[in-house]
């Protein structure tokens, strides 16, 4: 039959979409879609003969836009059309010739990555056979497999295992890096199974002195056990069964040389290592065979020598301690010392094998291996740390931590370094950590007061620790007497060192005379000058008196004022009293005190830490500068887990640390046997008043209005205003309201009527109470409507009273004249003897347990002989009351050295509304 028309075919590969198929007419005018379409699709029953197929644009180009498998398929089943002539031009030409031939392979899943592409990053899949296809035809095939693996419509045992490959790419890349050839990279992904009949070991042979080359040896190994293992030398030494297996041979050792390019010479494993070639094959090259299905067989003692890590440890010789040998800053003399599996290296016998670039050494009968990486680091850190030195605080550290956990960011360059000590300085550390390792000492000829059994044990531990040349932190419980210790350390150095000079005592204003008084009462052969008041000498007049006295007493204010002349001189101790007040480490105080220089340094105090953690490293910072490390860095290794976390093992790495400078007894230690009297505390429960509850209420609506849309510094700022209001409030109306006239004042406040109701038998029964409030403004007002009512003298002590004066006031009350005593909680919570009151009222509450406990202290302590009863006033129903409970919390966390008051400013709006009983 004579054909009607002539028609051209021609297609064009559109990346990602698929094969465009598109005529033409035999002078190269391409013919719309509508004029073939049905002419070349007649036979395509997918498309319903073409009328499923619609025209597709490329560029100038209008054609049918077919799918990688719809490709395939229609090539494959392309029949003639007896009406029209088709001719496929160029590579539609080729794709009706080869598709022909690979459709078959494609739908019995033959299937397979290509090594050379995957390579170079090219993730083309191919038809096994057919490798050398035109590259749109490559490209075809490839997105036609990929769409198969996604729509899964053929279902076949090889479709599934490469379909399962297809979706873990990341394994068949990985594999590709340890791949000899395409053969075993497919054998390694399991795409097809080995029909080799041996495998291949290589055997590492030590060499019988360190002085001979290593052996390397190949062996075949015959799958089937049907023929013994026998060394493979090259083609001739091959068994006849594996003769034709020469090829394979060459093959894969040339992969081999590939992985690891110096263990192959002559198409074959070297036989002979030198040592740094058997290093690299230990290290490096063997894991490389291991992944080319090459057995290998190493020295049985290979592997524990590489799990054993070589350890760079700085030996440290202690001398006989003498007086003050070491100090915190004290350079310690050390060798270096290398371990390795069990056995040491001198510094000079790996200086020694560094030098001759030795990588595998035989010692003392067993292998060292030397890792130039590992030499390198610690060539740095010894260099390092020979130019920086070791200081006695860091082995000293080093001792107490045995067993934690290590900083993570310990920048030393001792971090790394196992420091080791010997028994000089492990008896030194001994007597450092242990109280029974004080040696006993003879009170002071002169001193006139006997000392209880644990105040001799805390004035010997003070010149114990002067000896060894560290400061101390004597933190006893409040009245248990650290001034009298302190005033014994003082005559005991007068009386036994030739060398002598002025000591400095820095304490809160209040206390300068009582210093003074004490001093003078139990050791008068210490001679006193008080550096303080308006005419206080200054310059040349104040050194010229330094070299005449034993103690100069200042404040802690004018440590600041008079910095510039207290800094000129080396004193021969600093004491600090109430040492809490350094406890900010930024402020000028707290710089100043730490800027002066000493011998020694000792600090008293009885909270060690009121708020946070921070405060005990400024002590520290103070005693013994430098020994806690930066305020940094002991922020981000201790303070930030405590505080944050509760963090056990900082805690008590804490505890390790500061305890050899540490002392602290309490009143219930059984060591301590004050036979104080009882104390007893008691909760004076007080409801708001009608006005109160109004006041409360409309405070905490409008603010918690504002503090919903602050942020950051402001809501904290809005807080913080907010509660201190709140307390002001539940202590008086009168005192939020700034109200100058007290107009029905006790009716007003239930925690008024409970305070007179408490002070009108003790003035009956002729007691003494103690007062305390946080707010000036208050305790005018209690004094004002106590005396009104009781007719009594009442005193107030506050931050503004001089020196005289709160003299003149301590000892008026202490003598029985007055028998009501307010203070301000700041003013006179601390460092006052105020045994006459045997009680003592705390009109509102502080957020530290802390502060109230040191106030409470000012009348039970020694000395006292009466019961002491505490009266705690709390107002029920508001913050008072969760503050009470916190406070009960807080006094553990205390116990451990954690304490922060943050936490309130950071609350949410519930917790918030919680906190506030509303």
């Amino acid at each position: 039959m004579k054909r009607l028309a002539n028609l051209s075919i021609a297609v064009k590969w559109v990346e990602r979409k698929g094969l465009l198929l598109y005529g033409m007419q035999s002078h190269g005018v391409i013919l719309p879609v509508t004029a073939w379409k049905h002419l070349v699709f007649q036979w395509h029953e997918p498309s319903y003969y073409g009328t499923l197929l619609q025209p597709t644009r490329v560029g100038q180009i209008e054609g049918i836009l077919l799918t990688p498998i719809e490709a395939l398929t229609f090539f494959r089943e392309h029949q003639e059309n007896s009406l029209v002539e088709i001719t496929y031009l160029d590579e539609a030409n080729e794709f009706h010739s080869v598709i022909s031939r690979l459709y078959d392979d494609f739908n019995e899943g033959h299937v397979s990555p290509s090594f050379a592409h995957y390579q170079t990053g090219d993730e083309l899949w191919k038809i096994d056979g057919f490798e050398q296809l035109e590259p749109t035809l490559q490209e075809l095939v490839s997105s036609a497999i990929k769409q198969q693996f996604e729509i899964e419509t053929l279902q076949s045992k090889r479709w599934d295992i490469a379909r399962g490959l297809y979706h873990n790419p990341s394994y068949i890349k990985q594999q590709l890096t340890h791949s000899i050839d395409e053969d075993d990279w497919h054998v390694k992904i399991g795409l097809r199974d080995d029909d080799v009949p041996f495998s291949i070991r290589l055997v590492l042979e030590e060499p019988m002195s360190e002085h001979d080359d290593w052996n390397l040896r190949t062996y075949l190994i015959d799958e089937r056990k049907t023929i013994k293992p026998y060394e493979y030398n090259g083609h001739e030494s091959l068994h006849k069964k594996h003769s034709s297996y020469a090829e394979y041979l060459d093959r894969t050792f040339q992969g081999v040389g590939l992985l690891a390019p110096n263990l192959i010479d002559d198409h074959k494993p070297k036989e002979v290592l030198s040592e740094q070639e058997a290093w690299t094959f230990l290290t490096e090259d063997s894991e490389k065979v291991l992944s080319a299905n090459i057995q290998v067989l190493l020295p049985s003692w290979w592997q524990a020598l590489k799990q054993n890590k070589m350890t760079l440890k700085a030996s440290v010789k202690g001398k006989p301690a003498g007086n003050s040998f070491f100090n915190m800053e004290t350079l310690v003399d050390f060798n270096w010392r290398i371990s390795t599996n069990g056995m040491e290296l001198s510094e000079q016998q790996f200086q020694q094998f560094v030098e001759n670039q030795r990588r595998l050494i035989q010692f003392n009968g067993q292998w060292i291996a030397l890792d130039p990486a590992f030499i390198a680091r610690m060539k740095k850190m010894m260099a390092k740390a020979e130019k920086q030195g070791l200081r006695f605080h860091e082995v000293l550290q080093h001792e107490l931590l045995q067993g934690t956990e290590k900083p993570e960011d310990d920048h030393s360059p001792f971090a790394e370094v196992e420091i080791e000590v010997d028994d000089v300085f492990r008896e030194l550390t001994k007597r450092l950590t242990s109280i029974s390792e004080v040696p006993e000492l003879n009170v002071p000829h002169g001193l006139q007061a006997t000392l209880r059994a644990y105040q001799q044990k805390g004035f010997e531990w003070l010149v114990h620790l002067k000896n060894m040349g560290f400061g101390a932190l004597l933190a006893d419980d409040m009245g248990l007497g650290k001034t009298i210790q302190s005033i014994s350390y003082l005559a005991y150095r007068k009386e036994n060192e030739e060398k002598q000079g002025a000591s400095l005592i820095v304490c809160p204003t209040s206390v300068i005379n009582n210093w003074k008084r004490e001093i003078e009462l139990f050791y008068p052969d210490l001679t006193v000058h008080v550096h303080y008041g308006g005419n206080r000498l200054k310059g040349e007049d104040l050194f010229s008196i330094m070299r005449d006295v034993d103690i100069v007493i200042t404040s802690y204010a004018l440590s600041v004022l008079d910095y510039e002349d207290l800094k000129q001189y080396v004193w021969k101790s600093i004491i600090l009293d109430e040492a809490q007040n350094i406890k900010n480490p930024t402020t000028k105080q707290s710089r100043a005190v730490r800027g002066l220089k000493a011998e020694h340094r000792i600090a008293l105090t009885g909270t060690p830490m009121e708020n946070r953690l921070t405060e005990l490293w400024t002590i520290f910072d103070f005693i013994n500068r430098g020994y806690l490390g930066s305020l940094n860095r002991f922020a981000s290794n201790y303070v930030n887990p405590i505080e944050k976390d509760r963090d056990e093992e900082k805690i008590n790495a804490v505890h390790r640390l500061i305890s050899p400078f540490l002392l602290r007894r309490t009143k219930q230690d059984e060591d301590v046997a004050l036979n104080l009297p009882p104390k007893q505390e008691q909760k004076m429960l007080c409801p708001l008043s009608v006005e109160q509850a109004a006041l409360y209420e409309q405070v905490v609506q409008d603010s918690l209005k504002q503090i919903d849309t602050l942020t950051g510094i402001e809501r904290r700022g809005r807080i913080l205003w907010m509660l201190n209001k709140l307390k002001q409030i539940c202590d008086h109306p009168s005192l939020f309201l700034k109200e100058s006239q007290l107009v029905e004042f006790e009716e007003r406040s239930s925690k008024v009527e409970r305070l007179f109701e408490l002070i009108d038998p003790i003035l009956e029964q002729k007691e003494s109470c103690l007062i305390f409030t946080q707010y000036v403004r208050m305790g005018d007002m209690l004094k004002e409507a106590i005396q009104a009512k009781f007719g009594e003298e009442v005193l107030f002590l506050n931050g503004s009273v001089p020196k005289t004066a709160r003299d003149n006031m301590i000892s008026r009350f202490q003598n029985g004249d007055v028998k009501v005593f307010i203070l301000s909680l700041k003013a006179g919570g601390t460092g006052l003897n105020l045994t006459a009151a045997n009680h003592v009222m705390h009109f509102d509450r502080w957020w530290n347990p802390a502060v109230e406990n040191q106030a409470t202290d000012r009348a039970y302590r020694i000395g006292q002989t009466k019961f002491v009863q505490v009266h705690k006033f709390v107002t029920i129903g508001t913050l008072e009351e969760k503050i009470d409970e916190m406070l009960q919390r807080k006094q553990s966390l205390n116990d451990t050295i954690i304490t922060s008051e943050q936490w309130i400013t950071e609350l949410s709006m519930d917790e918030l509304v919680d906190l506030l009983g509303v």
